[in-house]
């Protein structure tokens, strides 16, 4: 069987891992001279948005054979709107690098392949490979090949604005934060690497491609960053958050965010990118219905979607109040520290009350 998997992100990258364990070596073509993006960044992985999955990184190792190290185990999430703040702790989750690092998901992901060849420097257009091989993974993190598909439906842009700074940060902490002055409908982050770096993040939804630095250097005076020590700031392309319809189309089968596997409240995607991979795999090489495998994570980003309907329509006085129900002992408790699959619950109710 002739496999062939464009792009060695996430998704891809587990493709060609499980497709090595089934006994079939695919052809693994990436346009970037290595894996990783060229940016740096920190995935969260939050127990409360996969909670059927109980300890994320066991199930991971356990369901999926992947063994991913992360940075820090993920023990304290500090929430801020403009007036108000939160604080929630426990296990929370944990953090991953992402990028050129040699500890990121990609670069860990790549360390386990043993005998996949990976074609760097290589653009690989997936109608060309097609007619060549059994099958196609489109994997390239993009919804441009989607799009030519005739399968995207794209539901808003994310404007994303980005800075390296030096400081002294607890490693197992990250603070949200919610202003609807600079972030629009989406957030801000401080995400630490380590003790002494972090990544200060916004994703603007509902502005303008050139007011998103106004709205960064906002963010930065607003919620007292000033005094960080930027080593760097980054913009990236604008990222269109949608969905497909059908995730395959003749030979070709969609993963990752080319599938539109990431979610519309946080932006979330990393994980269901990796077993969307792994699915896909299992789909070609044992003859299964890719749909039937991938309807599970959807139906699941889907839901944690549908927590985005009412969070668009606060202003800033709502996110308040937002804040103190959060922050409130017994709603606390309910949420993070119980096994209640709040997510797929609350969520699931949310999708068919504004649907």
């Amino acid at each position: 069987m002739k496999i062939a998997i464009i792009g060695a992100g996430l998704a891809g990258l587990a493709c060609a891992i499980e497709c090595e364990r089934l006994g079939v070596i695919p052809d693994v073509f990436e346009r970037d001279q290595s894996v990783g993006w060229i940016w740096p960044n920190a995935a969260h992985f939050l127990n409360i948005l996969e909670r059927e999955m109980g300890d994320i990184r066991e199930h991971l190792r356990e369901v999926y054979g992947l063994d991913l190290k992360p940075l820090s185990e993920l023990r304290s999430i500090i929430m801020k709107s403009p007036g108000q703040e939160t604080k929630i702790e426990g296990r929370l989750g944990y953090i991953y690098a992402r990028g050129k690092c040699k500890e990121s998901l990609e670069n860990q992901l790549f360390e386990a392949l043993k005998r996949t060849p990976v074609h760097f420097n290589r653009v690989a257009d997936y109608k060309e490979l097609s007619p060549k091989y059994d099958y196609v993974v489109l994997a390239n993190g993009k919804d441009t090949g989607s799009k030519e598909l005739g399968v995207w439906e794209n539901h808003f842009l994310v404007h994303i604005r980005g800075g390296l700074v030096f400081g002294s940060f607890a490693t197992d902490s990250s603070t949200i934060y919610f202003n609807k002055d600079y972030a629009g409908k989406g957030y801000a982050r401080l995400a630490p690497l380590n003790a002494t770096q972090a990544l200060v993040g916004l994703c603007n939804i509902g502005c303008g491609e050139f007011e998103t630095d106004r709205f960064y250097a906002d963010l930065v005076e607003r919620e007292g960053l000033a005094h960080l020590e930027f080593y760097c700031k980054f913009s990236m392309p604008v990222f269109s958050c949608g969905s497909v319809t059908k995730f395959q189309v003749g030979n070709i089968l969609l993963a990752g965010r080319a599938a539109g596997l990431t979610d519309r409240l946080l932006g979330t995607g990393a994980i269901e990118a990796m077993i969307s991979g792994i699915m896909a795999a299992r789909a070609m090489i044992h003859d299964l219905d890719y749909k039937s495998l991938i309807e599970p994570i959807k139906r699941h980003l889907e839901n944690i979607s549908a927590l985005r309907t009412p969070f668009e329509s606060l202003d800033n006085k709502g996110l308040d109040r937002l804040m103190l129900v959060m922050g409130a002992p017994g709603i606390k408790q309910a949420i993070y520290n119980t096994g209640m699959n709040f997510t797929d619950v609350v969520g699931g109710v949310l999708k068919k009350v504004y649907h």
